[in-house]
């Protein structure tokens, strides 16, 4: 295994565990704002942006470390996709809050996903057999 796939691997769960800090946050401030303060929805908005780049980070990582196992790459990718899907719930996709409340919903499944991708990365890394889903 060549260098670079070595230290894609160990990236790869770190960037997963950057997705969970950055929902963990943004919920912690969407929350603030529903709670009375008004400022903390432009930094919930502002932390969003880091989310689509950290997800990337987690497919590049799969792919380049984890070259042909399907599975971890289509998981990865899954995560992207279903990141991407979230974000596009809160932007102005008419005026339907039952649509825009999808935007919460699939951030619980982006924490599942990437929560997933987390443990598994580190039980490789501490090579421990991982489950497959």
């Amino acid at each position: 295994m060549s260098a670079l796939a070595r230290l894609a691997r160990v990236v790869h769960p770190l960037a997963a565990v950057g997705v969970l800090v950055v929902i963990a946050v943004q919920v912690y401030l969407i929350s603030k704002f529903i709670f009375g303060d008004a400022h903390a929805l432009s930094t919930h908005k502002s932390l969003g942006d880091l989310a689509p780049p950290v997800e990337f980070l987690v497919f590049l990582t799969a792919a380049v470390g984890y070259w042909r196992n399907w599975r971890r790459i289509g998981v990865a990718a899954l995560l992207l996709l279903t990141g991407f899907f979230q974000i596009s719930f809160a932007q102005n996709m008419g005026n339907s809050p039952s649509t825009h409340a999808l935007h919460g919903m699939l951030a619980i499944v982006v924490v599942v996903i990437a929560g997933q991708i987390a443990r598994d990365g580190w039980r490789s890394a501490m090579g421990a057999r991982t489950t497959t889903a």
